[in-house]
């Protein structure tokens, strides 16, 4: 499905709604269109632009770290630190959420994406970096960039790839990851897959200061399309009272695992090594869980008001536990990689890694 806009007359259309005002049906192709609306030009001619997906804009950026949390982000870092001289390109950088986290560990790290909103998000970690360098931010299309230097690892994280409905513009993107990768470089594609579901709808709350924020995803897959449709429903509440409201509709392109491993195959990658919801272990629950009680040696809180955990954690005597980073995964966009034990409708992602091997003689397909 696309939306398309006449830079002559204004029209816009979007195929998945159709047009209730001309009566044309919900999944109506652009093309079915010709000759049968605006006596202007038809609906036909080069005056018609094909949509790109719309960036992340208002509570959709400022949100979107909230409820997507640390998903991926561990599995990143320790990735990409088991190289020595990386440099990284991440498309669809959005907030910076994994590249701030590279940029700590003083790995070189360019984001691209074409949101004003979250990159200003990501311009404000930037600042909190002790080398400000080590996290450059573009303000450009994927399909666009053009830059003549390489990186030995590109991300495509949360699904990024999937916000291009048509193949050639997935194909044009990975020609541009090729165009940017050194000899044997490493690009990873995370894939997003809905719930199983040809109907579903996933709530998230999460307190922020004074504020309760209730997140809503609602969808519907299209199999014959090959496309899953989300509407992102953001509720803010402040003392029971809503402040605010805020609606999207995006569109994203359903790719399998094995589709993406054939297109990276076609266009000179060598598949290395697959991964399912960054292989984590989770917590999982147990009886103490539901019955509380039965837990008899858990252990109390003897942490003072006045104390720190770092000055006491080498006294054995006080049953403290030490501080453990990055435990949590929970979280992603748009939808959480772990569900809660009792939803059924879960869903999930792979993180596809392919090796680029540049051929002699080869050329680059236009």
């Amino acid at each position: 499905m696309g939306e398309y806009k006449c830079n002559f007359c204004g029209f816009q259309y979007e195929e998945r709604n159709g047009d209730t005002k001309n009566g044309i049906p919900i999944g109506t192709p652009f093309e079915q269109l010709a000759g049968s609306l605006c006596n202007r030009c038809g609906m036909q001619g080069e005056r018609h632009e094909r949509q790109y997906t719309q960036p992340y804009i208002g509570l959709e950026a400022e949100y979107f770290d909230l409820f997507t949390g640390k998903s991926g982000v561990k599995f990143f870092k320790h990735w990409i630190k088991s190289f020595s001289d990386t440099s990284v390109l991440e498309l669809g950088v959005g907030t910076a959420r994994i590249a701030y986290e590279l940029a700590i560990e003083g790995i070189d790290v360019t984001g691209l994406d074409m949101s004003e909103d979250m990159l200003g998000i990501a311009a404000k970690k930037r600042k909190r970096l002790s080398d400000v360098s080590k996290l450059t931010l573009i303000e450009e299309n994927a399909l666009h960039f053009d830059s003549s230097l390489k990186f030995s690892h590109i991300l495509l994280t949360e699904g990024f790839l999937q916000h291009f409905l048509l193949p050639k513009e997935q194909l044009q993107v990975m020609t541009n990851v090729k165009k940017h990768l050194v000899d044997g470089g490493l690009v990873a594609v995370d894939l997003i897959i809905p719930p199983n579901d040809r109907c579903w709808k996933i709530n998230q709350c999460k307190q922020w200061g004074r504020k309760r924020i209730y997140q809503t995803i609602e969808g519907l897959t299209h199999l014959s399309r090959q496309t899953f449709d989300t509407t992102l429903t953001y509720e803010t509440y402040e003392q029971n009272n809503e402040i605010s409201r805020f609606k999207v509709d995006r569109e994203y392109s359903l790719i399998l695992p094995r589709e993406m491993c054939y297109l990276l195959n076609a266009e000179g990658f060598e598949v290395i090594d697959m991964f399912e919801n960054y292989q984590t272990s989770y917590q999982r629950i147990s009886a103490t869980t539901i019955i509380p009680h039965l837990d008899t040696k858990r252990a109390k809180a003897v942490l003072r008001r006045d104390e720190t955990l770092d000055d006491n954690k080498n006294d054995l005597k006080r049953n403290l536990k030490p501080y453990k980073d990055e435990v949590w995964i929970n979280g992603g966009y748009p939808f959480p990689i772990q569900r809660n034990a009792t939803d059924n409708q879960s869903s999930n992602r792979w993180t596809i890694i392919a090796k680029y091997i540049k051929k002699e003689n080869s050329y680059e397909k236009i």
